[in-house]
């Protein structure tokens, strides 16, 4: 099974990481389809995310409460995520 048909079965998590004015944005989009893992080292950061603050005002806090993002600052969390999918951010951060 390629990566793309496990992300949409659920069978494998996105990995977004750094929950900034980029990747927030991107991040609460692609919740509608796969399950996301949203990590940034910023622990505060992560508490407004987790209750329904967008300290970024890139989405709105509504989005941020309604979206199915698993916002996390543990590190452990990425290990969820297979060695193919962080080959592939390997290679998405050289650009």
């Amino acid at each position: 099974m390629q990566l793309y048909e496990k992300l949409v079965s659920g069978d494998e998590k996105l990995a977004l990481v750094g929950l900034g004015y980029g990747c927030m944005p991107i991040a609460v989009a692609f919740s509608k389809k796969v399950k996301v893992v949203g990590f940034d080292l910023n622990a505060k950061k992560i508490e407004l995310y987790k209750n329904g603050i967008d300290p970024t005002n890139e989405v709105g806090n509504e989005a941020v409460k309604n979206c199915s993002v698993e916002f996390t600052a543990d590190e452990s969390k990425l290990k969820e995520v297979t060695r193919k999918e962080l080959s592939c951010l390997n290679v998405a951060t050289r650009c």
